[in-house]
Parts: structure tokens; C-alpha cells; sequence
């Protein structure tokens, strides 16, 4: 039997795609190495900051892909990141009222970040680690003294994004290297972490 042409069958599987994205770099953002090796305070402030960083690199990734459907999908990662904003804030109870209002503050600092971010990744690639170090310490991402390790984790976490055929994107899926992930790249220019 022939199926019926469904002109909204794209927007579905888009959704779901997003959805395993999204899933994947929340479990990335959220695991807990980085946290318990105090690199990350954890509280949702820096929750919310890691998040952000996560989104960044992926959504970085998505946009310099060929594929139209993976040019979109940055778009409903990034609506589905507002959704978790909003739900936690409601899970630790802020109120009907200012919820807006947080979650407001919050997106401009997660475009904020994730801005920033975009810049030092399409900047020249040969100080990546010191660029991404600097922002991490004027954004107050790491606790003081640990930019230098989140800064590598997170050239490594590019680079493995990089190396994702866009198919395994197309399938919902992305590379997440548990923290503390090391960059072949760093390694071969002998920069070594702190």
C-alpha cells in the first residue's frame, strides 16, 4: 500500500532529531566530573552556564554544516534549552509572575555566552585555549585558577564535533567526550593542561 505524502512529516522528524540533540548535550552539560572535580561550582547559575556552553558548540557545529535540515535544527535546540530553563526555575519554585522575567535574564546571557563562544571558535584556531580560557574567566565559568581546564575540555569537545559526519547529526546523534576530554590538537602543538 502507498502512503499519503504528509508535508509535515519533515517538521516531525526535525523535532525528534532536535530532541536526541538537545538530550545528548544536556547529559554532556550536566554530567558530573567537571562539578565534582571543582573545576564547576555546582549550582544552577553555572548549570545554566555549562548548558550554554554545550549549546554553543553544538549549535555552532549544526550552523557550518551544508545540510539545511542541520542549518535549522539550531533553532529548536535552542527552544528546547528555554523549555529546560523554564521548567527548572518552576521546579525550584519561582513563581508564575517573575518566571519571565528569569527566564529573560537568562537567555540573554545563554545568546551571550553562546556569542562569545561562536567568536573564539571562528577566531584563528592557534590560541584557542587561551581565547576560550578568557572567556570563561570574564564570564565566571569556572571556579578561579580552573579556566585552563574547562578551556581544554571544551577545544576538545569542538573538535570531536567537528569530526561527527553530519549522517550521525542527521540521526540524532553527536560525540560527547566525558570531562576531562583532551584535543589531539592541543596535544600535537604540546600545550598541555594545567
Amino acid at each position: 500500500m502507498v502512503g499519503i505524502w504528509n508535508p509535515f512529516g519533515a517538521g516531525k522528524a526535525q523535532k525528534q532529531r532536535a530532541l536526541a540533540l538537545y538530550r545528548g548535550l544536556m547529559a554532556a552539560a550536566l554530567a558530573p566530573e567537571a562539578y565534582a572535580a571543582g573545576v564547576v561550582r555546582d549550582d544552577m547559575d553555572h548549570r545554566v552556564q555549562m548548558v550554554s556552553l554545550h549549546a554553543g558548540l553544538l549549535t555552532w557545529q549544526l550552523a557550518l554544516r551544508p545540510e539545511e535540515n542541520l542549518q535549522r535544527l539550531p533553532q529548536l535546540i535552542h527552544a528546547r534549552v528555554f523549555d529546560g530553563f523554564d521548567a527548572s526555575l518552576r521546579e525550584t519554585g519561582v513563581g508564575d509572575a517573575s518566571i519571565a522575567r528569569k527566564v529573560r535574564k537568562l537567555g540573554e546571557h545563554h545568546y551571550g555566552l553562546g556569542k562569545a563562544l561562536v567568536e573564539v571558535l571562528s577566531g584563528p584556531g592557534d590560541n584557542l585555549v587561551t581565547a576560550l580560557s578568557d572567556l570563561l574567566k570574564r564570564n565566571g565559568v569556572t571556579n578561579s585558577g580552573r579556566e585552563g581546564e574547562l578551556a581544554h575540555h571544551l577545544a576538545a569537545l569542538a573538535e570531536a564535533l567537528e569530526e561527527v559526519p553530519s549522517e550521525v547529526f542527521l540521526a540524532g546523534a553527536a560525540a560527547w567526550p566525558t570531562f576531562p576530554a583532551t584535543s589531539r590538537r592541543s596535544v600535537a602543538k604540546g600545550s598541555a593542561a594545567p
